[in-house]
């Protein structure tokens, strides 16, 4: 089922194909379709004449195309057609007609401007939306646009090791080698980036030779296709020169012709845009982001081309496999093709997802090899649908802009009103935000309530005159606490009356180790003889050392020899000593 949707209202709905189904809402229909091609991520486009007529340059098949052109300016053609064939090159009246005709299409793609379309894919590029162009245009417009252009070389010609001579006995006997071998573990060539738009007809920038393939600008040899013939090969003209100075017999030199695929004739790159499309239509494991296409978007081609209707077909399969479950899928030429499901009601069809448009003033034939390929097929102009599809982009555009402008705005007058708020307190707004995370230290005083912020200062001084437990204001502005806890001060300030019984001291209680025989004897301080009365004053030092005389003084004696500094290893005893004061526990 595809569903048609013509652009202009008053489109009548065509008879062929049968399988088309008009829609109820055309423009409700036509805003979705618009909305799923900006939200899809990676769109593969393939383009053909349709899109450049506007620029000036004709396409092949309408009316007032270049086939029907041809065939007028020349009556000797059965169709304009004969000219894009590679028998041209078979008679010298047909060369010389092909090489005028490309010198008009080269001047008039020279001096053309893209088109509403091509900005519109460049617009996608820029939205990283668009994976692939595979266009059927030879103008290049592409690349005037911006997109990147051509074909990439192929890993295996780049990769390609190059040959070394073999050593013969010679050189071998004669000395080292000239000959630079290349290394072992030689690192691969890094990719290059895949070109945005893909030519699948050539293009009219580049001339190739016949012979040694070698190419060339063409814009530097239009005089000579202006005039009908065609140019001989510099390169090759350059070897038969070498060859004849050096007496070895003549190859034959090459002419160039345009790097435009012809019909019935191998594209010279063809396996190189084979590899790209395998790559977008499967995808790469390699990184991230580098799945195949998820949208077919086919615009201003007739799709009458065999390798360009394969191409759609394949991309059709991809972009539809990527919805199914992978139960209703099934492999063909490598890709995930769904098959219908029988338990799918006419509701489920009309919400299915639009994953292949086609956009074209006609319907490509014949129409039965096209069902189930196309979602929609939008009938209209190229250029208008483009510039819809800006106009959309550039609404949302600006839509983002006045959301995010809101979003400013709001922000500016909530810190705005913040800044009123603390101004009201009186409070610095400069550091309203960082005193509302920092916490004040209180007072120490019970009674003082105020937020001031405490200063820590070293104690001083205080009179024990003053009660316990008071503060008192210091002069660097602190409170200074007495040490004296309030209870203890209560109590001794009011002492309770009563019985008052006086504990004895404990006598003093020695618990030592047999102490050893030194070796030598040790210097033992002479006890003094007592005082012969008790009014006699006794020396300050034998005062100093009364507590250390007698049993303590063979532990207070030094020892023998120095003190070991290996842990636990002492020449003295240990012991453990409880003694008390005995002059001042007498009653």
């Amino acid at each position: 089922m595809t569903v048609f949707l013509p652009l202009e209202a008053s489109s009548p709905v065509p008879h062929a194909p049968a399988f088309l189904v008009p829609t109820a809402q055309p423009a409700a229909h036509l805003s979705k379709v618009i909305k799923t091609i900006m939200k899809a991520r990676r769109i593969a486009v393939v383009c053909g004449a349709g899109i450049s007529v506007q620029a000036g340059i004709p396409d092949f098949r309408s009316s007032d195309g270049l086939f029907q052109t041809l065939k007028k300016d020349n009556p000797m053609l059965s169709s304009g057609r004969d000219l894009f064939d590679a028998s041209v090159f078979n008679a010298e009246g047909t060369t010389s007609m092909f090489c005028q005709m490309i010198a008009q299409l080269a001047e008039l793609s020279e001096v053309a401007l893209p088109t509403s379309f091509h900005h519109l894919l460049r617009a996608l590029d820029e939205r990283r939306r668009l994976l692939r162009v595979y266009t059927q245009n030879i103008d290049a417009l592409e690349q005037k646009s911006g997109l990147t252009f051509g074909v990439p070389e192929s890993d295996a010609k780049r990769n390609k090791p190059r040959l070394c001579k073999p050593k013969t006995d010679a050189q071998s006997e004669a000395g080292p080698s000239t000959v630079v071998e290349p290394p072992q573990n030689r690192l691969p060539t890094p990719p290059i980036e895949t070109p945005r738009c893909i030519p699948l007809h050539g293009t009219l920038q580049q001339m190739h030779c016949q012979i040694c393939t070698h190419s060339f600008p063409l814009r530097d040899y239009l005089p000579a296709l202006s005039e009908g013939r065609p140019p001989y090969c510099p390169e090759c003209s350059a070897l038969e020169e070498t060859r004849q100075l050096v007496g070895k017999r003549s190859r034959g030199v090459g002419k160039l012709r345009p790097s435009v695929v012809l019909y019935n004739e191998m594209h010279k790159d063809g396996e190189e845009v084979g590899d790209v499309v395998r790559r977008d239509l499967i995808g790469s494991s390699k990184g991230k982001g580098r799945a195949g296409a998820d949208l077919l978007l086919v615009v201003g081609t007739s799709l009458r081309v065999p390798g360009t209707k394969r191409i759609v077909r394949e991309f059709s399969k991809a972009v539809h496999a990527r919805d199914a479950p992978a139960s209703e899928a099934t492999s063909v030429m490598g890709l995930a093709t769904p098959t219908p499901s029988p338990r799918r009601s006419p509701v489920d069809d009309e919400e299915a997802p639009i994953r292949a448009v086609y956009l074209n003033l006609d319907f490509p034939v014949p129409t039965r090899e096209w069902e189930g390929v196309f979602d929609v097929w939008i009938r209209g102009d190229a250029q208008e649908f483009a510039q819809l599809m800006l106009e959309e982009m550039d609404r949302e555009l600006r839509a983002k802009e006045e959301a995010a402008e809101r979003k400013r705005r709001r922000e500016e007058a909530a810190l705005a009103a913040k800044l009123e708020a603390h101004m009201s307190v009186g409070v610095d707004p400069q550091r309203s935000s960082g005193s509302a995370k920092k916490r004040k230290t209180p007072s120490s005083s019970a009674g003082e309530g105020s937020a001031k912020k405490h200063k820590v200062t070293p104690p001083t001084p205080v009179s024990m005159k003053k009660p316990a437990g008071k503060a008192r204001k210091s002069k660097s502005g602190g409170d200074d606490v007495l040490p004296v806890p309030a209870k203890e001060s209560k109590r001794s300030s009011k002492p309770k009356s009563g019985l008052k019984i006086r504990i004895p001291p404990r006598p003093v209680v020695l618990i030592t180790t047999p102490v050893p025989k030194p070796k030598r004897p040790a210097l033992v301080t002479p006890e003094p003889s007592p005082p012969s009365s008790p009014l006699t004053p006794v020396p300050s030092s034998v005062s100093r050392h009364r507590s250390t005389l007698s049993p303590l003084s063979p532990i207070l004696s030094p020892p023998s020899k120095p003190r070991s500094t290996r842990p636990y290893d002492y020449d003295f005893p240990l012991f453990i000593a409880v003694r008390t004061d005995l002059d001042d526990s007498l009653p």
